[in-house]
C-alpha cells in the first residue's frame, strides 16, 4: 500500500513548457490558474533548452512562438518526435507560412485565456497537431511489409492494368494545391551505388518532358549536375530553399531568384557541394521545397544518391537518418525511375536494392526500371535480350527501358555541356532515352523530336555534300560522276577514284619487237647453234 501513487497525483494538471520570445508572464498566469490542468514546469530560454526539457520528457504539452530562437521546421518535427503537442503562436501575416507544420496555429495577439482553451482542448484529445503527410517515420524504416510481398510483385500489379493518369500539371481539381494553383508531377531518378548513369538519365529527362521542368541536384554523396551541365559551381541554392522553407519563408518568388535557367523552360536547383553537408537539407522542411517546385513548373525531375536507403531516427537524438530525404521523395513522387548498369553486376546491384528484405524501401508511386550501358562486351552477342531475360527470370520485371552503350555520345555532351536529348536527339542513346520519356508523358513527344532531328541531320550533310560539289570545277564535277555507256555493266566509282587523272598508255613496242622474240624463241630450242 505504501508504494501506491495518490490518485490525485496521477491525475494532475499536465506540464507545459514555454518558448516565448516575449513577455510570457500573461500566459503563464493563465496556464497555472487553479483548476486549468495545466502547470508550467519550465520557461525556456533558447532552442536547446526546449529540445532538452522534451527528450527528458518533462512535460508532454508546448507553447511556442515563431520569433522563439529561430525557431523553424527542424525543432518542431524533433518536438512531435519526442512526444510533445502544443500551440504554435504566429503573426496573422505569417500564419499561411506556418500553416503546413501541422501544428495548431493561434494568433500572438490572441487573449492568453484563448491559448489555455486550445491547449487544453489538444490535453483532452479533442484537438492534435496534423503532422505533415510527407513527414519521416519516427520508428526504424517504413511501414513493415504485409506477408512476403516483395517489391517485384508491387510493380508488376501496378503496370499491369497500364500507366496511371499523368501527374503533370492539368489545372484540374485533383492536382490542384492548396492555393487552387495547378501541382506538377514529381519525378525521382534513383538506383543501386555505384554509377550507372542516374545523373545523365535525369538530366535528359527533364529537357524532353513536356512543359516547364525543375531539375534538382538531391544527391548527397556525390552531385554533379553542375558539372554535367557545364555551369560555374556556385553556393547550394537547394540548402537555401531548406533554410527558407525551415523558416516559413519559401514562396514562388523566392523559389526563383534561387534557380539557374539552363534554357527557355528548364532550370536547376544546384546541390551541396559535399557530402558532409546532408543535414542542411533537413526531412522537415524538404516536403515545403518540392511543393513549391510543384506550383512552379510541369515536371520536377530529382536525381538522389543511389543505394540502400537509411531513413532511421536516432533513438537518442531524435535526428532522422541521412537517407530520411530520399526516403519521403521514393513514398511522395509520382514516378520513380530505378537505374542499374548493364553488366552482371549492375543487374545484380539492381535486383538486391529492389527486393531489399530489411530495407523496407518501396516507391509509391509508378515505378520505370532502366538498364544502362548496355553492351555486347559484357552482355553477350545480344545485349538487350539477355538483360531482359535476366530481369524477367530473376525479378519478374517485364517492362524495362534499355539503353545502350553510347560513349561517344556522352562524352560529347559532357564536353557540351548539355543534356543527350539535346545536343545529341539523333544518336542511339538519344532515340532510346526520348522512348523512356514518352512512356513517362506521351504528350512530350521527345520520340518525334528525336526522329525530325535525325531527318534533319541526314538532310545537312546531303546539303554539305552537294554545296562541296558544286564549288568544284566542270571539269572536276564531270570526272567525278562519269556515266556508263554502251550495255555492259555499269561500274559505280567513289569520289576520290573519279576525281583522280587517268593513268597514261603505255608506251608503244619497237619495230623489231616480234622479230626478236621469235629469235630469241630460236635460240632457246636450240637451233642454229655457233
Amino acid at each position: 500500500m505504501d508504494n501506491q501513487q495518490p490518485a490525485s497525483a496521477a491525475t494532475g494538471p499536465q506540464g507545459v513548457l514555454l518558448a516565448l520570445s516575449g513577455d510570457d508572464a500573461a500566459i503563464l498566469r493563465a496556464l497555472d490558474a487553479p483548476g486549468s490542468g495545466l502547470k508550467v514546469v519550465r520557461r525556456c530560454a533558447d532552442a536547446a533548452e526546449l529540445l532538452s526539457a522534451a527528450m527528458a520528457g518533462l512535460a508532454t504539452l508546448a507553447v511556442v512562438d515563431t520569433a522563439f530562437d529561430e525557431l523553424d521546421r527542424t525543432i518542431l518535427d524533433r518536438l512531435l518526435r519526442a512526444g510533445v503537442l502544443g500551440v504554435l503562436l504566429t503573426p496573422d501575416a505569417e500564419r499561411e507560412r506556418w500553416a503546413a507544420t501541422g501544428w495548431p496555429l493561434e494568433s500572438v495577439a490572441s487573449p492568453p485565456a484563448a491559448v489555455r482553451t486550445r491547449l487544453q482542448a489538444i490535453a483532452r484529445g479533442l484537438e492534435e497537431p496534423r503532422r505533415p503527410s510527407a513527414s519521416v517515420p519516427t520508428a526504424s524504416g517504413s511501414a513493415p511489409r504485409a506477408g512476403s510481398t516483395d517489391l517485384w510483385a508491387e510493380f508488376e500489379a501496378a503496370a499491369a492494368p497500364g500507366p496511371p493518369p499523368l501527374p503533370a500539371a492539368t489545372g484540374t481539381a485533383d492536382t490542384a494545391g492548396s492555393e487552387g494553383r495547378p501541382r506538377g508531377g514529381l519525378l525521382v531518378v534513383w538506383g543501386p551505388q555505384g554509377a550507372p548513369g542516374r545523373s545523365t538519365v535525369a538530366a535528359a529527362l527533364a529537357a524532353g518532358l513536356s512543359g516547364s521542368t525543375i531539375l534538382v541536384d538531391a544527391d548527397i554523396q556525390a552531385p554533379c549536375l553542375t558539372q554535367l551541365l557545364g555551369l560555374p559551381e556556385d553556393s547550394s541554392a537547394l540548402a537555401t530553399a531548406a533554410r527558407l522553407a525551415s523558416r516559413g519563408r519559401l514562396d514562388t518568388e523566392s523559389l526563383d531568384r534561387i534557380l539557374i535557367p539552363i534554357s527557355a523552360d528548364r532550370r536547376l536547383l544546384t546541390g551541396l557541394g559535399r557530402p558532409g553537408r546532408w543535414r542542411e537539407l533537413p526531412p522537415a522542411a524538404m516536403p515545403e521545397v518540392w511543393e513549391q517546385c510543384r506550383r512552379a513548373a510541369a515536371w520536377t525531375v530529382v536525381d538522389v544518391a543511389g543505394g540502400p536507403v537509411d531513413d532511421a531516427v536516432d533513438d537518442f537524438t531524435l535526428e532522422p537518418g541521412r537517407g530520411a530525404m530520399t526516403a519521403d521523395l521514393l513514398r511522395n513522387a509520382d514516378v520513380a525511375v530505378i537505374v542499374g548498369a548493364g553488366d552482371p553486376i549492375g543487374v545484380r546491384r539492381l535486383l538486391q536494392l529492389m527486393d531489399d528484405p530489411e530495407g523496407q524501401m518501396r516507391p509509391a508511386g509508378r515505378v520505370e526500371v532502366v538498364v544502362n550501358r548496355v553492351r555486347a562486351s559484357a552482355a553477350g552477342p545480344s545485349p538487350q535480350r539477355a538483360v531482359r531475360e535476366a530481369l524477367a527470370r530473376f525479378g519478374g520485371v517485364e517492362e524495362v527501358t534499355v539503353l545502350p552503350e553510347d560513349a561517344a555520345t556522352a562524352d560529347r555532351c559532357l564536353m557540351e555541356g548539355r543534356s543527350v536529348l539535346e545536343a545529341a536527339p539523333a544518336s542511339p542513346l538519344g532515340r532510346a532515352l526520348a522512348d523512356l520519356v514518352d512512356r513517362i508523358d506521351p504528350r512530350s513527344e521527345a520520340a518525334a523530336r528525336a526522329g525530325r532531328a535525325a531527318r534533319g541531320a541526314r538532310l545537312r550533310r546531303l546539303t554539305t555534300l552537294l554545296g562541296s560539289d558544286r564549288q568544284r570545277p566542270p571539269s572536276a564535277r564531270k570526272a567525278a560522276a562519269p556515266k556508263a555507256t554502251g550495255t555492259g555493266p555499269t561500274v559505280t566509282l567513289s569520289t576520290a577514284e573519279a576525281a583522280a587523272p587517268a593513268p597514261p598508255p603505255p608506251p608503244p613496242p619497237p619495230p623489231d619487237a616480234a622479230a626478236a622474240t621469235s629469235t630469241s624463241a630460236r635460240n632457246r630450242g636450240g637451233r642454229h647453234r655457233a
